[in-house]
């Protein structure tokens, strides 16, 4: 601990991040020696969410301990195309609450996507990285900080250009450069200044999947096995998804992506190369954090704002489904002082995370900022054997994109996960029997009670978070929605 007693909080936040890239969640392909062996330091949380598989509203969600039907930016804060480019004024986020309540030192170094880079540089953070017209590489102007050929000309090309390597040099490459400015702040530190609240947010591994060329490409694409899950004929799946895969195959789509697996594989030694690169800069701050004698008195916090389908399902990045692979989180939490590395399969999500880092800063646990009351709950007392998680299931909301402006809400235990859709079809999976979510069993006979269970989680979590977005939720409803297009709905008064 700080001489305070109070501890410093140094988090790690990645930008689309599926858990099967880390070694410490089973990942067996992708090497990140630094993030397992922190692992073995910590609590390791299993089963751990984002709010919305969307950066923005999952970013907005850490930052003020809100779902995004509360916090407001519902949507990528991404000009062109947005309806929510910046966060609601009228909330309190982590750092005004530290400056307010525990005088903590805070900075936030890296992507930021909730607004514009104006909105980090108008933050109460006390430390950022340089504005724009300060110098520094060209990318400090922007919210995304996203590798892409702009930074400098292709090296290595994989996958025709979309992926591959760039000639410039590490320093200059966006999550090096969010490693050295959060080293550099820890090793800047005086004994006598207060303890710290830093944010080192890496722009990746979101696509472009690039890498320096000093780096490289680190991984042989024939030799990458591909994902169980990525041929997916969509049968009784959701209109909606069977659209979005048509436009990724269509020669005019967004994401082009080949039915074949080749191009797939390119583009994942791209992004394994990249997650490897994430890793090293971990184990670089943490050196720092080391140096400076500060590493037993920090918390060190790793997650992300939500995952990434990479292929599985025939997808790239994210969109209008609930799936694992974008749904699910990694988070791993090294307490400071001395703690029992342990791995927890409670549902948890980003929103506890924040009530943790609030209790870990202030030494108690709290329900709220000064404007609002927080979603979750802090994990300390778990992460410490002493009591008990609450909540049986995860609750998650998508409320559209440019991928579609698309209304769907999500429970899920871990062993099954139900997508209550508005405008479409709903879905059921077994993720015990079925882990990659290829069959639909929401109108399967046989599931009828596990439906309704589900479906009545999903109602006491939206009541008890206070999402009125479900005001057109009637479970019986679902029961008489015919189960094909092609069929039409029942006579009134009908058996459901």
């Amino acid at each position: 601990m700080t001489g305070d007693g109070r501890p410093n909080v140094l988090v790690f936040f990645c930008d689309q991040l599926r858990i099967d890239l880390l070694g410490c969640y089973g990942g067996a392909t992708v090497r990140t020696p630094n993030l397992d062996a922190l692992a073995q330091e910590s609590v390791v949380f299993e089963h751990a969410y984002t709010p919305c598989p969307l950066c923005s509203p999952a970013r907005a969600s850490l930052m003020t301990g809100l779902y995004p039907h509360a916090h407001h930016m519902f949507n990528n804060s991404t000009p062109g195309y947005s309806y929510c480019e910046h966060l609601r004024p009228d909330l309190q986020t982590l750092p005004d609450w530290a400056d307010e309540q525990t005088g903590h030192e805070t900075a936030y170094f890296g992507k930021w996507h909730i607004g514009p880079a104006g909105d980090l540089f108008a933050s109460s953070f006390h430390r950022t990285h340089p504005r724009p017209y300060e110098g520094g590489p060209p990318f400090l102007s922007s919210s995304h900080w996203h590798p892409s050929t702009a930074l400098g000309e292709v090296g290595t090309s994989l996958a025709r250009g979309r992926a591959g390597t760039l000639r410039i040099p590490m320093g200059s490459f966006p999550d090096v450069a969010a490693a050295n400015y959060t080293r550099d702040f820890i090793r800047g530190r005086e004994a006598a200044r207060p303890p710290f609240l830093a944010f080192c947010a890496f722009p990746g591994p979101h696509s472009p999947w690039f890498v320096p060329d000093e780096f490289g490409i680190r991984h042989d694409p024939a030799e990458i096995p591909m994902w169980p899950n990525r041929h997916d004929d969509f049968a009784g799946k959701p209109v909606f998804q069977k659209k979005l895969r048509l436009h990724e195959i269509s020669p005019e789509g967004h994401s082009h992506l080949p039915a074949g697996d080749d191009q797939l594989r390119e583009l994942l030694a791209g992004l394994f190369s990249y997650m490897e690169l994430i890793d090293a800069q971990v184990g670089r701050v943490l050196d720092g954090l080391r140096e400076a004698g500060l590493y037993e008195e920090t918390m060190v916090v790793f997650t992300a704002d939500h995952g990434d389908m990479a292929g599985a399902h025939g997808f790239l990045s994210k969109g209008g489904y609930m799936y694992d692979e974008t749904c699910r989180i990694p988070m791993i939490v090294k307490p400071a002082g001395n703690a029992r590395p342990r791995r927890i399969d409670a549902p948890v999500h980003l929103m506890d995370l924040t009530a943790t880092i609030m209790h870990a800063m202030s030494g108690e646990q709290t329900q709220r900022m000064a404007t609002h009351d927080l979603h979750g709950g802090s994990l300390l007392p778990m992460m410490e054997g002493a009591a008990e998680w609450p909540r049986q299931v995860h609750y998650a909301e998508y409320h559209g994109d440019w991928y579609g402006h698309y209304s769907s809400r999500m429970v899920t235990d871990g062993h099954w996960k139900l997508s209550w859709n508005l405008t479409d079809f709903c879905e059921l999976y077994d993720l015990d029997g079925d882990p990659g979510e290829l069959r639909n069993r929401f109108y399967d006979p046989e599931c009828r009670d596990v439906r309704d269970h589900y479906l009545g989680l999903l109602q006491q979590e939206a009541t008890r978070l206070g999402d009125r977005h479900l005001r057109l939720y009637r479970p019986v409803v679902e029961g008489q929605m015919p189960g094909a297009l092609d069929e039409g709905l029942p006579a009134p008064g009908s058996p459901t």
